[in-house]
Order: structure tokens, then C-alpha cells, then sequence
């Protein structure tokens, strides 16, 4: 588009840097519309997809993109815009909007992003009204001249009536628009990104509020839904809007309980009286709405009298109650006979005191049971750094749980017997406590053996019950867990899925007497602290005589076991991160075959819940855990030369990494670059034979969208894409 300007001065305030652009947003921007979906608009299977309504019809917003900018005088001005559309919710610009060459009237081109000057692609109708052809809606660029100022738009008009413009209705998902405007050959760009998303709450209406006795169960179940008197929204249907609720002031933002909304709750003795209830609604985009009910319990058959409670909580997150606990009064009579009294569990987890001797009592509490639980060889690991001096423990809890021979302090042994734990060689830890509990009011200093308030146990002179505090706590620690992952009771939320590691095994056969090594080979590139895994196997089929650590791998810490017939476990760490890439072995199992077999057939196979086992995982450099999980290829024939291999991760968030394996030693020269060909970051490394991983600084992505990266070493050139969300 060409405009000629014939001013007569040059605006002082910005001399010879015109064309100027006046504000083009830095950050990512939002678009925000409330209306409804119109179906007639960006429905067009399978070009358009919304991962969050997962249908093929977009909700459309409306976008008033525009650009105003300061020009020089004189000169012919061109200004221009493209807007790149992710239609399909892959996070890739596939659709491109040129008004160089804007498409015809209802439609737009998809996978037409790398096609010279955007021509040709997919034809997508983005107006499928049932109106003529003439009066379909079409891109447009409509611009408008005020004294110095050019203001330029993004439009939407039709054939039979071309000077009637009005703001278009984008779809749902994140975009990029690109404008540019050129004067006397100097040319200024504005790129920013942006989103068209749904930003009206549900309409919700609430009433019925209550009141009631809570009755003889001490217990009062309410529902969210029984105090909607109405809810809609303007995008989801009733079905998919999301109900929640909470009681006030327990929480903000929209109530969940592992994930899930909260479609009900039980009220107890505790919330005897008036207590406010939030119900809430939440629609496919995110948006929430509340209101607020009341609901008022009386205890009329006075059922709510409550008896003291002893409470065993984790040192680290005192509202985790430990289940399974044997929690055990005790006293001796006028026979100088010692009694015991085990108290009985409440639903929560905590016990009841239900006995009240004429003598004084001992309270305490004792768990042996699982001591498995929350011991990994990533303990080893870190009370390894602990005894060291790499990295200490930094709770004196910790260093307590860390003694697993409970001999008052911290050594090599106590790795020692937790390492045969996990191997499966001893089934209890010295001591046979899986837990050690301490009174509420246990102070550690800093060397938390030398404790003096640390009692195991309260003691209480004879009393009535009423004269007992209204809860007995305790606090306990799982023995050998210093990261806190003991699973402690049944509430507690499960774990977040966690990242995937593939380590590759062969799927080959073997005859009947043979022995052969088999390799566990990475699948990934990663630098590694450690491992540990369970292989289960067909005994009657074939033996493991030996298991032989990886190259890159110490054996110092490495170490085996045959716990039974049929189930191998390994357990390796190192305080120093190692690098293992692809094809790398992991380990080597030197097998036996008994009979006839294939290798998948007989090891890695699925066990019933009876077979011990322990977690397989890898830990990384950065300290977090991933799941690691076993894989039957054919064998592959090993590559020569230099190798690298595909960056990781891709997709990413912040940085990534380029795993390269060097044949020999010599110069290595990485760059990345956005999809103009600006290189936006390089580096050169001088590195030895061997592996390595490149990382490109999330610093270097500054913005969502797609990236190219290189890497130069000797006279091979390796490049391909990259991907930040």
C-alpha cells in the first residue's frame, strides 16, 4: 500500500528517525473477548483444532491489531502486515496472512508458511455463513493519515461494500502479527505475539442456604450443586462447566483436591455453627465464578464431645498425618504388673484415648512396617554428599533419619545397610524401626544427637479425660528418607507424573547354553547422579551370573543383588554428575540361557504384586527423579565419527541442550537463530573426544515460537529446528 506525503517540514521531535513506530508492544499480548462462539467462523475439520474445547470449531474473538507510527515528509510510505495463526493448537504458525497477497473473500491458506510470498496452501474457510460470495467477509489493510501520524489496521470487509470496515474476529489459540512500514528505503518492523482467548466467567446464581443438626454420625455431607439455583456460560455447555467448592477463608482460586473439583463436603464436629461455603464454577478456558451460601449445624444430642486424640504428624509438613501407627498406652498396677492398651485408629489417622487407668501412663507410638517406604538409592546419594561435606543435610531431622543403625551418628555404614535394604539382602533396618517418633516439643540443636528434650514418649499422671490436652502429637520421621517421600497416609496427593528415561535392551534370541553380555543402552542424552532398578526374569529360562557397570559409569558405588529367584535390583549414585548420551551403555547383564528363549520373552517381564520390588528411576544432575523404563529394539550397527544428536528438550520452556559425541578432540561451534535468519546466540567450545552436552541459554529464546539451531564441527554441519512454548 503506497501513500504519498508532500509536507512542508520535518517534525523536530523525531528528526531523520522516521519512519518511527509508536509503542509496538514488548510482551506477549492478550485479547480478551466475551461474547459467544459463532460456529460459522473457524470451523473447518481437520485445519482447526482447540485442544481445550477439543472440537474443530475455534471460538473467535475480536482483534482490533493496529499500528501507528510517525512519518517523514515527502516520500511514499508502504505499509504492510502479516499475522501468523496456530489453527491446529500445536504451538506452530502454519496459516500465514499476508496483505501483500491477502486471500480471497472467506478463506485462508493453511500450511502455507514456508511457501514463497505465503501463496498456495490449504484453502480453510473461515466464513462459512450462508450468505453470497460477495458478502463473505475478507482480509483487509485500511490506514488513515493525521498531520505526521499513519495509523494502519487489521481489517475485515467484503467485495460489495469495500469501504466498510470493521475490527475481525480471530480464533482462539497464540498468534504473531509482523508489521512493517517502509519510507525513503528506510524500513521499520513491530512483531509481537499474541492470544485470543474467552475471558468471561459462568453467570452463577446461588441460594439456599442451610440449617440442620448434624446428627448422631458426627458427620455432615453437603453438595456444590445443591446450592446452585443457576449457572451458564458463554462458551461451554452446562456439562463442561466445571463446579467446585470450599469453606471461606481455607483457600484461594478455584478449589481442587488432587487435581480434581471438589464436588462435595463432609462437616464434622469442628464446623459446628454458622460457617460460610464458596460454590464455585469454572469454564473450558479457565474463567471462574463464585457465591456464597451458609450453612449453619447445631449438635442438639450433644454427640460432639470428643476424647483426647494422639496424633503422629511428618516433621516436614505437619498436616500429614501417619497412618499405620500402633500407638500403645501403658502403666503398671499395684501388682507391679506392667498393662498395655493399643489405642484404636480414627478414619484421619490419628488414635483415640479411650483409657484412663487409675496410675500413671506412657504414651507412645511405633511403626516397623514397610521400610521400603521412601528409601531410594537418592538417599544414598545425598548422605553421601552429607558425610562428605559436598552438601549437608539441612534439617537436623534429617541427620536423625539419615542414622539408619541408630547408633548416634552418621557413616558410611549407615549407607551401607540402607543399600542392602534396597537391594533386597535384609528385609528390616538395625533396630527393626521403620519410623522413630518424638514428642511435639523436641527441640534439635545443631547436632541433633546430642537432643536432651527428644522424649519417644509422654508421660501422664492418673487424671480424668477432660484433663488431658485436646491432642497428643507427635512427630516422626521415616528412617532413611531425607528428601521427604515417604507416602504417609491415604490423602496424601499422588505424586505428579514424572519425566520418562528409555534405557534400550536387544530383542535377540539365544540358544539353549549360550552366554552372552547384554547392553542397557541410553536412549537420551543426560548427566546422571545415579540410578536404581528392578529386572524382573524367568528363572527356569535363563541365569544372570554377573552385572558389569557401564563405561561412564564408577563402579565404587555400584552394586547388585539376587534377592530371589527371578528378580534382579541395581543401585548405583555418584556425588559428581556423569555424562551418558544415546547408545551408551548403561550396564551389562552377562546372561545365561537355560533353554530356547528370546530375551524380551524372559527379562523386563511383568510381575504380580507379590514379587518384591523397588521403583526404577534416574536421578539428574539437577536433583530430580525420573521414571526409567525398559525398551526391546533390534540390535543397531554402531555409527563412527562424529555424531549429533537431536536437542533435548524439544519442545522446551526455557533452555535446551544438543547432545554431541566427538571423535576426536577439536573445535565445536553452536548457534541458534530465529526463523529470519538473525542469529541470536553462538558460542565456540574447545572440547576433548568423547560426550558432551551444548546448552543454548534460555536467556537466548526470549520470546514463544520457532527457532533454527546449528551445530559446526570440523567440516560437518549439523542444523534443524527448535520449539519454545
Amino acid at each position: 500500500m503506497l501513500f504519498a506525503l508532500g509536507w512542508g517540514f520535518v517534525p523536530p521531535t523525531y528528526g531523520q528517525n522516521c519512519p518511527t513506530i509508536l509503542q509496538c508492544p514488548v510482551l506477549p499480548q492478550t485479547i480478551c473477548d466475551p461474547t459467544e462462539n459463532d460456529s460459522t467462523f473457524w470451523n473447518e475439520d481437520p485445519y482447526t483444532f482447540s485442544n481445550l474445547l477439543q472440537s474443530s470449531d475455534l471460538y473467535e474473538g475480536v482483534a482490533d491489531l493496529n499500528l501507528r507510527a510517525v512519518a517523514c515528509a515527502g516520500g511514499e510510505i508502504t505499509v504492510s502486515y502479516r499475522i501468523v495463526l496456530d489453527l491446529d493448537s500445536d504451538f506452530l504458525g502454519e496459516t500465514v496472512i499476508s496483505s501483500n497477497n491477502l486471500p480471497p473473500a472467506g478463506m485462508v491458506f493453511a500450511n502455507n508458511a514456508l511457501n514463497p510470498n505465503y501463496l498456495g496452501g490449504d484453502t480453510v474457510w473461515f466464513d462459512k455463513r450462508p450468505v453470497p460470495a460477495s458478502s463473505k467477509f475478507r482480509f483487509a489493510l485500511e490506514t488513515h493519515f493525521s498531520n505526521d501520524t499513519v495509523r494502519a489496521y487489521v481489517r475485515w470487509n467484503m467485495s460489495d461494500n469495500p469501504n466498510q470496515y470493521l475490527a475481525p474476529r480471530l480464533p482462539e489459540g497464540q498468534h504473531t502479527i509482523f508489521w512493517t512500514i517502509i519510507q525513503n528505503g528506510v524500513t521499520r518492523n513491530c512483531q509481537y505475539n499474541f492470544k485470543v482467548t474467552d475471558c468471561a466467567p459462568p453467570t452463577l446464581f446461588c441460594g439456599n442456604n442451610l440449617i440442620d443438626d448434624i446428627g448422631p454420625d458426627r458427620a455432615y455431607t453437603i453438595t456444590a450443586t445443591q446450592f446452585i439455583d443457576f449457572v451458564s456460560d458463554n462458551i461451554s455447555s452446562d456439562e463442561d462447566i466445571d463446579i467446585s467448592m470450599r469453606r471461606a477463608g481455607t483457600g484461594t482460586g478455584f478449589p481442587l483436591q488432587n487435581g480434581n473439583p471438589v464436588s462435595q463436603l463432609t462437616l464434622d464436629c469442628s464446623t459446628l455453627g454458622m460457617q460460610q461455603i464458596q460454590i464455585w464454577a469454572r469454564d473450558e478456558h479457565g474463567n471462574s465464578s463464585l457465591c456464597n451460601v451458609s450453612v449453619s449445624l447445631s449438635d442438639s444430642a450433644y454427640t460432639c464431645t470428643e476424647l483426647p486424640r494422639v496424633c503422629s504428624r511428618t516433621y516436614w509438613d505437619t498436616t500429614q498425618v501417619i497412618e499405620q501407627v500402633e500407638t500403645i498406652v501403658s502403666w503398671v498396677d499395684t501388682g507391679n504388673i506392667i498393662k498395655t492398651h493399643i489405642l484404636s485408629e480414627l478414619p484421619d489417622g490419628c488414635h483415640i484415648l479411650d483409657t484412663f487407668p487409675h496410675y500413671p501412663v506412657y504414651v507412645a507410638p511405633y511403626k516397623s512396617a514397610d521400610p521400603l517406604n521412601g528409601v531410594t538409592t537418592f538417599d544414598l546419594l545425598l548422605i553421601s554428599k552429607h558425610i562428605l561435606a559436598i552438601e549437608a543435610l539441612d534439617q537436623p531431622w534429617k541427620i536423625i533419619a539419615a542414622d539408619a543403625n541408630t547408633n548416634g551418628s552418621v557413616t558410611t555404614n549407615d549407607i551401607v545397610q540402607l543399600r542392602r535394604l534396597i537391594l533386597g539382602l535384609i528385609d528390616q533396618l538395625p533396630g527393626n524401626r521403620s519410623w522413630r517418633f518424638f514428642v511435639e516439643d523436641c527441640v534439635y540443636p545443631p547436632n541433633p544427637f546430642d537432643a536432651t528434650n527428644c522424649s519417644t514418649g509422654y508421660n501422664f499422671d492418673a487424671m480424668p479425660f477432660w484433663a488431658y490436652p485436646e491432642e497428643i502429637r507427635f512427630y516422626g520421621l521415616k528412617t532413611g528418607d531425607v528428601n521427604n517421600s515417604a507416602l504417609t497416609n491415604s490423602a496424601q496427593p499422588v505424586p505428579e507424573d514424572r519425566s520418562v528415561t528409555k534405557v534400550q535392551l536387544p530383542d535377540i534370541s539365544l540358544k539353549a547354553g549360550e552366554v552372552m553380555d547384554i547392553p542397557l543402552r541410553m536412549q537420551q542424552a543426560g548427566n546422571w547422579l545415579g540410578f536404581q532398578c528392578s529386572l524382573p526374569f524367568d528363572a527356569t529360562k535363563m541365569e544372570i551370573t554377573d552385572v558389569i557397570a557401564g563405561s561412564r559409569i564408577n563402579p565404587q558405588e555400584f552394586a547388585f543383588a539376587q534377592p530371589e529367584a527371578g528378580m534382579l535390583r541395581i543401585s548405583w549414585f555418584d556425588v559428581s554428575p556423569q555424562t551418558l548420551l544415546p547408545d551408551d551403555n548403561l550396564l551389562l547383564l552377562r546372561v545365561k540361557a537355560l533353554a530356547p528363549l528370546r530375551l524380551r520373552d524372559v527379562l523386563a517381564i511383568p510381575v504380580d504384586e507379590t514379587v518384591r520390588a523397588i521403583a526404577s528411576e534416574m536421578y539428574t544432575a539437577e536433583n530430580t527423579t525420573q521414571a526409567l523404563q525398559f525398551e526391546f529394539k533390534p540390535p543397531a550397527n554402531n555409527q563412527s565419527g562424529t555424531q549429533v544428536f537431536n536437542p533435548q528438550p524439544n519442545p522446551f520452556t526455557a533452555g535446551t541442550s544438543i547432545p554431541v559425541r566427538l571423535e576426536r578432540a577439536g573445535q565445536v561451534q553452536v548457534s541458534a537463530g530465529n526463523m529470519e535468519g538473525k542469529t541470536l546466540y553462538s558460542n565456540t567450545f574447545d572440547l576433548s573426544e568423547g560426550a558432551h552436552l551444548l546448552e543454548i541459554p534460555a536467556a537466548t529464546f526470549t520470546e514463544k515460537g520457532v527457532y533454527t539451531w546449528q551445530v559446526r564441527a570440523g567440516k560437518e554441519v549439523f542444523q534443524g529446528k527448535l520449539v519454545r512454548l
